[in-house]
C-alpha cells in the first residue's frame, strides 16, 4: 500500500519557530537585546522574521519587544494549542488490542517520571497523526504542538539551539508524521468481514471524547502552561500573557472535519 508522505516547507518552519519564540517573549516574559548574547545568536533570523511582520518591534534602539499585533497572533495560536491539550493529547498512547487509553490512568501517577515510564510501554500506539488526518488538520502542526508540550522544541535546559528551532528537529517531527499509523492501516478482518480504518478511527474518537469529558471534570487539570526556563522581570514593555485555557470546553466531536475556528488560519 502506497502512503503519501507529509512534508514541511522552509516557510512553515520559520512560522512555527516564530510563534514559539513569540510565545516565549510574551508569556515568560523574555525580551532580547538588539545585540544578542552569544547563546542567543541562533534566534537572529527568527527575530528578523517577526520584526518585518510587525509582530515585534525595536524599543529605544536597544531591545526587541512584542507588539499588540504579535499578541493578537499569539492569542489565535494559543486557542488552538489549548484545543490540542484538551482533545488531541489523549490519543498519544492508545492500546488498539484492548481499546484502552494511557490517559485513563493519568491521575494514578503522582510522579512525572512514572507517568513517562507508563507512556513508554510498547503496547501504546500514537494515533494523533491519524486523528489529525481524520479531522482535516495538518499533522505537522499537531506534532509541533506535542514537541512544545514535551519541551523538545526551541531550547535545551542550557540555552537556545538552531537544531531545535529550524534544523534537525523537523526531521524528527516529519519522521513521526510519516511513521505512525494512518487511518488506512487501522482496518482489520473480523469474523463478520473486513472493518475499515474509518470505522476504527470513528470508534477511537468516540472513546477519546468520553475520556476528554472525564479528564475535564477533574479538579486538577493535566494540562500545563508552556515551560519557560528563563524569564525577565515584568517592565513597561511587558504585554499581558496569553495563557493555556485550562477550563476550555472541548470543541471537537466525532464527525470528520474541523471546528469552525480551526478553519480560520492562525498564520503569522
Amino acid at each position: 500500500m502506497s502512503i503519501a508522505q507529509y512534508s514541511v516547507t522552509e516557510a512553515q518552519k520559520s512560522q512555527f519557530a516564530a510563534i514559539y519564540l513569540l510565545e516565549y517573549m510574551i508569556n515568560a516574559p523574555k525580551l532580547f537585546a538588539l545585540m544578542l548574547e552569544r547563546e542567543e545568536e541562533d534566534l537572529e533570523p527568527i527575530l528578523e522574521w517577526l520584526l518585518v511582520r510587525d509582530l515585534i518591534q525595536i524599543k529605544d534602539d536597544e531591545r526587541y519587544t512584542p507588539t499588540e499585533k504579535g499578541r493578537d497572533a499569539l492569542q489565535r495560536f494559543m486557542l488552538r494549542y489549548s484545543d490540542f491539550l484538551t482533545f488531541f493529547d489523549v490519543f498519544c498512547a492508545v492500546d488498539l488490542e484492548e481499546g484502552s487509553f494511557a490517559f485513563a490512568n493519568y491521575f494514578d501517577f503522582d510522579i512525572k517520571s512514572s507517568w513517562k515510564t507508563h507512556l513508554k510501554q510498547e503496547r501504546w500506539e500514537d494515533l494523533r497523526v491519524a486523528i489529525a488526518a481524520y479531522k482535516g488538520i495538518d499533522p505537522v502542526e499537531i506534532v509541533f504542538m506535542s514537541f512544545v508540550n514535551e519541551e523538545r522544541f526551541g531550547r535545551t535546559e542550557t540555552g537556545w539551539a538552531f537544531d531545535l528551532l529550524l534544523g534537525s528537529v523537523w526531521d524528527e517531527i516529519l519522521n513521526i508524521c510519516n511513521s505512525t499509523l494512518r487511518i488506512e492501516q487501522l482496518g482489520w478482518d473480523s469474523e463478520d468481514g473486513p472493518v475499515s480504518g474509518e470505522s476504527v478511527i470513528q470508534d477511537i474518537v468516540n472513546q477519546g471524547l468520553s475520556l476528554v469529558e472525564q479528564l475535564h471534570g477533574k479538579e486538577e487539570s493535566p494540562y500545563r502552561e508552556i515551560a519557560h526556563p528563563t524569564a525577565d522581570s515584568p517592565n513597561e514593555s511587558t504585554l499581558e500573557a496569553v495563557k493555556v485555557l485550562k477550563d476550555k470546553t472541548n470543541v471537537f466531536d466525532a464527525s470528520p472535519g474541523k471546528p469552525e475556528h480551526w478553519k480560520e488560519p492562525w498564520e503569522l
